[in-house]
């Protein structure tokens, strides 16, 4: 989790988040048009390059440890370079919201067309591609933070309660050299892991925590229907 430096800081920043949101087209509903399961290797001594890429499956299943059988799994993780300036690099034990890891298909239009290569939901290492019922162009990666993505039977008019499952937005997705190494070891292009850093500052999707459920597992699926709410009591 990277941190401002000051409230004004922090201010100045929600500002230009808001006017992007305004241009972002996110929709009331979404539907999942994919889901992604973790690479059959995922250790990254053995697999350099390939341990982050995921793989199309039928379905996910999810509970509040994450998803079944991926890296990211547990309620509890070890602090990272990413949490440094709370716990430096002590790996402390923190609480998992890291869990899954959802993209639209704008952001791998994107940053193919910014890259000059195919970026798909694989390579960038994402669970969930959730597009509009429209077919439109949207950002989820300007998505609020705290944002609830209710999921719901495909066939749902209205959302169900309890829901087939609870997400919530934790953070957004940052570009990271792992990824990039997977778009240079994909398409043999060595400048691939530093281009990708910079262009997907702003646009790479977003990471998810599991809330619902808890005691029994629930599947996600192709075609199931994605509620945004968003909750009242706190800032952007």
């Amino acid at each position: 989790m990277l941190f401002y430096e000051s409230l004004e800081k922090y201010i100045a920043e929600e500002r230009e988040k808001l006017a992007r949101l305004k241009e972002a087209n996110i929709p009331e509903m979404g539907v999942i048009l994919e889901v992604f399961g973790p690479n059959d290797n995922q250790d990254i001594e053995e697999n350099p390059g390939g341990h982050s890429v995921t793989q199309v499956v039928e379905r996910l299943s999810v509970d509040c440890h994450g998803v079944e059988g991926d890296r990211h799994v547990g309620l509890t993780r070890s602090a990272t370079g990413r949490e440094a300036p709370l716990y430096k690099r002590s790996r402390a034990k923190i609480v998992n919201r890291r869990q899954l890891f959802a993209v639209s298909p704008y952001e791998c239009t994107l940053l193919s067309e910014r890259l000059g290569v195919e970026v798909t939901p694989q390579l960038l290492g994402a669970n969930l591609l959730i597009g509009r019922e429209d077919g439109g162009d949207y950002s989820i990666s300007h998505l609020p933070v705290n944002t609830y993505l209710a999921i719901a039977p495909a066939d749902a008019a209205e959302l169900p309660t309890p829901p087939v499952a609870t997400l919530i937005h934790y953070v957004q997705q940052k570009g990271c050299s792992r990824t990039g190494k997977a778009l240079e070891k994909a398409y043999g292009d060595a400048s691939l892991t530093r281009r990708f850093v910079d262009e997907s500052e702003f646009e790479r999707g977003i990471l998810l925590g599991v809330e619902y459920p808890v005691v029994k597992p629930a599947v996600l699926e192709r075609g199931q229907r994605v509620f945004f709410k968003f909750p009242m009591g706190c800032c952007y």
